[in-house]
């Protein structure tokens, strides 16, 4: 399974850095306004029409809370990968939370 790696990191500060980016796709949509808030995943009928969506903010706020509810839970490197692209892409110059 290609991209499908377990990785072993620190459990609190994997989750420090979950609920900074949480922090800062909240920010940029107060900036941006919500109904920009970007899709982690979707799901189309045979029509193409959109009849699932999960936002980024939803993305990351489960996989915050896998985490913290299931301690046996050890995030792959794609989803760590994905935060990485998320918070490049939520940026917002007057909120930037370091």
């Amino acid at each position: 399974m290609l991209g499908r790696q377990k990785v072993q990191i620190d459990r609190v500060s994997l989750l420090a850095k979950i609920k900074r980016l949480q922090v800062r796709i909240s920010m940029w949509c107060k900036t941006n306004g919500y109904d920009n808030l970007g899709n982690a995943n979707e799901h189309r009928d045979d029509k193409g029409r959109l009849i699932w969506k999960q936002s980024d903010w939803e993305y990351v706020d489960d996989t915050y809370n896998q985490i913290v509810n299931n301690e046996s839970y050890t995030p792959y490197k794609v989803t760590l990968k994905k935060m990485n692209v998320l918070w490049r892409k939520y940026y917002v110059e007057k909120y930037d939370v370091h």
